[in-house]
């Protein structure tokens, strides 16, 4: 029981930190890292913790910070636009944060139900966007 306690807290920080493009790589990270596990296991629990696939790696759920879970963030071409996206019924909360964070370079917020479209003025907006939201930097 102790070493199933044991991989499933290393396991949030472990995809803080790296980079997982599939469920294999967790597996052998965690194996690596002494865990007797597998694939079905990492699965389950991936699902529980709510992590999603973003742009082709595995990532947490953002920070409740916003009072909502965040699932992505995607930049517009020239980086005047950013879209994120989160639970049905939260954007506006997630909305009424970014505007209220009062972040240099975010001009506004628009909230559908599930999608924010943020509009930003600075090409620095997007790193201080990303941070608040929780969501790791871009490859």
């Amino acid at each position: 029981m102790r070493a199933a306690m044991t991989w499933r807290a290393t396991l949030p920080d472990l995809l803080t930190a790296g980079t997982f493009r599939t469920q294999a790589e967790i597996v052998e990270a965690l194996v690596h890292r002494g865990a007797a596990i597998d694939q079905s296991a990492v699965s389950r629990e991936l699902r529980r913790l709510g992590v999603k696939k973003v742009a082709g790696c595995y990532r947490m759920p953002g920070q409740p910070s916003l009072g909502a879970p965040i699932h992505s963030l995607r930049v517009a071409y020239g980086g005047g636009l950013a879209v994120v996206t989160t639970e049905p019924a939260f954007a506006a909360v997630v909305a009424h944060a970014i505007d209220q964070s009062n972040l240099p370079g975010v001009l506004g917020t628009i909230a559908g139900d599930d999608t924010v479209m943020v509009a930003l003025g600075t090409s620095t907006a997007v790193r201080a966007l990303r941070q608040l939201v929780g969501l790791p930097e871009a490859n």
